[in-house]
This record gives C-alpha cells, sequence and structure tokens, in this order.
C-alpha cells in the first residue's frame, strides 16, 4: 500500500493556493472565491504548515514550496525570452529560502537597501503582479531546476 504525500493540501487550499502564486492577493483570492478573508488567511497558514514552510515564512517561500511539492502548476510567463543574470537568479534563490530582509541581502550578495529595488526591477522585467507570482513565472522558466543541478560556490563536487 502506497504511503500517502505528508505534503498533500486540500482542495480549499489548493484553490487558495493557486491563486497565490498567480499573484493575487488575501483580498482578491476573498472576493474571487467568495471567501471571508480570514478564511484566505486560514487556508494560507495551513497550506504552509502542511508543505513545510517554517513559521514567520514569506509567500514567496509559500509559493515556492507549493511548486516544488507540485501542489498547484506554476504560471505561465507573460512574456516569452525572459531571461535571467546570475545576480537575479542569486536574488530569486535568496527569495524562496529567506524571510528577512538581512538574511535575503546576504545570500543574494547585495546591499539589504537594494532588495526592494532589485526584487520590483524583477517584477517589472517578468511582469510579475508581486513577489509570490515572480517565484511562480521563475518557477515555469525552470530558474529553480537550473540551481537545484549547480553546486553552490566552493562547495565540493
Amino acid at each position: 500500500m502506497a504511503t500517502p504525500d505528508p505534503f498533500h493540501i486540500s482542495k480549499a487550499q489548493q484553490r487558495v493556493a493557486s491563486l497565490v502564486v498567480h499573484g493575487h492577493s488575501n483580498v482578491g483570492i476573498s472576493a474571487k472565491l467568495h471567501l471571508s478573508e480570514s478564511t484566505v488567511r486560514t487556508h494560507i497558514t495551513k497550506g504552509s504548515q502542511i508543505v513545510g514552510c517554517p513559521s514567520g515564512s514569506s509567500r514567496a517561500m509559500y509559493a515556492y514550496a507549493l511548486l516544488t511539492r507540485k501542489q498547484v502548476a506554476a504560471p505561465s510567463a507573460p512574456q516569452p525570452g525572459i531571461h535571467f543574470t546570475a545576480p537575479e537568479e542569486r536574488l530569486l534563490q535568496a527569495l524562496v529560502a529567506h524571510a528577512r530582509i538581512d538574511d535575503i541581502a546576504r545570500a543574494a550578495g547585495i546591499h539589504r537597501d537594494d532588495v526592494r529595488l532589485e526584487t520590483d526591477a524583477l517584477r517589472s522585467k517578468t511582469r510579475a503582479l508581486n513577489t509570490a507570482h515572480l517565484v511562480g513565472i521563475a518557477h515555469s522558466l525552470g530558474v529553480f531546476d537550473r540551481a537545484a543541478h549547480e553546486a553552490p560556490a566552493g562547495a565540493a563536487r
């Protein structure tokens, strides 16, 4: 008998999660699904716990966990041929690994004051509605697949 997937979210959580990954706010999700904002928050909180996000995780981290655990489909890139530079990919990796600005900056190799500016530039480049949507678009473009196959600098091969 197969072991049930411990990371499987409910259908209701999945409907909410899909909209998170596609860039909707809690208010937008609430209106679209005819749910209270409190219910939307509850679905996000419980979904985050199920997919293994630590307490205090960002929406970007939640989106990444949902996508890597195949709980929702990634949004399509709004335009073909989007390519990311190595520093942009480092920032994307930092956004899905850290919630705190200082940690994101350190992991991305940029000054903490530049995190928002650089993230906004990536959102503009991809036409992402917010950072969770940016993560979804980057996922659909294979950014995180490439990074998983590359060893970090200085790592033993």
